[in-house]
């Protein structure tokens, strides 16, 4: 179920938005899942509302470190949308390994919202 940011402001879409494909290069980035494509832009302060931009609803959000086209970590970390939802970070890293990007074992974590301890999920 699609999700609004906390923040509303219609921020616009950044330029460097871009569909995660094989060959991304080396980095953190936040991510959105949207349509079921992921969309990542490089990590920065308050990033997660410039992906899409226009205050848009998404179905999943966090951050995501790729070294070598494999995913070594994938979280649900986003303070614009704070999910709280392991099941939407399970169909996330799903969607990365149909897209050709294997996950690290141990690299799926979900934080809970109540700041207990994070769950390894894969």
């Amino acid at each position: 179920m699609a999700k609004p940011p906390r923040d509303r402001r219609r921020y616009p879409r950044d330029p460097r938005t871009r569909p995660i494909r094989p060959g991304i290069a080396d980095g953190v980035y936040v991510y959105v899942l949207s349509g079921g494509d992921v969309l990542v832009l490089e990590d920065g302060p308050h990033a997660h509302p410039h992906i899409l931009g226009e205050a848009r609803s998404v179905e999943y959000a966090g951050d995501l470190t790729v070294l070598g086209d494999t995913i070594h970590q994938l979280t649900n970390l986003s303070g614009t949308f704070q999910f709280d939802d392991p099941e939407g970070l399970r169909r996330t890293a799903d969607v990365l390994q149909t897209l050709g990007f294997p996950i690290r074992p141990g690299g799926v974590r979900f934080f809970p919202a109540d700041g207990s301890r994070p769950r390894i999920l894969e």
